[in-house]
């Protein structure tokens, strides 16, 4: 009777031990997944703020402490050209293991090519407006904050698909900062464009951050019991 009490125990606590692990399995996709976000997140906060930082050096500061444009334009190319590889390379490898059917993928695949497509249509909007008369003062306000506003909206569109609050409020604040900056007119565009989104990108790294170490606790408390 003894023996036959404590089989029906085991078998009564398989299905909360079986939970407990679907569980601890799912906290540990979470996790793989959102590993290397706090990381991506400060990348691309430094590339906007020195990136765009370093371009407003060319014509924002005081007569003989101006950068020179080819100095600047380098600068902002590497960090950005290395924001961009590193989300590529931590991307693939945060899906690794993890299984998704066709029904996921597709819109993140559509996502994706979007941020392509859409940034190229608006260079190409910009180079027809200067081909019909806009100034060059005009497209140094213009280009910037055009692919701002873009990118901002891109973060709510992200948000919207893989119900992301954190995504959405740095897309909300990106599009504010778009809308904002032009009204400090050129170079002071890029200077609030840079503070701007640079800090939103790092303020959301450090909140993301402290996420991924409050999710990391229970699946190591879990592994130590």
């Amino acid at each position: 009777m003894v023996e036959s009490s404590h089989h029906e125990k085991d078998e009564a606590l398989a299905p909360a031990e079986m939970l407990a692990l679907v569980r601890d399995q799912q906290r540990s996709v979470e996790g793989q997944i959102a590993a290397f976000v706090p990381l991506l997140l400060v990348a691309w906060g430094v590339a906007w703020l020195f990136g765009l930082g370093a371009l407003w050096l060319i014509d924002g500061m005081r007569p003989g402490l101006t950068v020179p444009p080819a100095v600047a334009i380098t600068i902002a190319a590497a960090l950005f050209v290395g924001a961009i590889v590193l989300s590529a390379v931590l991307g693939a490898r945060s899906g690794r293991g993890v299984r998704r059917d066709a029904a996921t993928a597709f819109p993140a695949i559509v996502y994706g090519c979007t941020w392509s497509l859409g940034t190229v249509a608006i260079v190409a909007v910009g180079l027809g407006l200067l081909a019909n008369g806009m100034d060059a003062a005009l497209a140094r306000i213009f280009f910037p904050t055009v692919l701002v506003l873009f990118a901002g909206l891109m973060f709510v569109l992200g948000a919207a698909i893989w119900r992301a609050v954190p995504m959405l409020l740095l897309g909300v604040w990106i599009v504010a900062v778009a809308v904002a900056a032009p009204f400090f007119g050129y170079p002071a565009v890029l200077l609030v464009l840079a503070v701007g989104g640079g800090l939103g990108f790092l303020a959301l790294g450090a909140l993301s951050f402290r996420h991924l170490s409050r999710l990391r606790r229970p699946l190591a408390g879990g592994r130590r019991g």
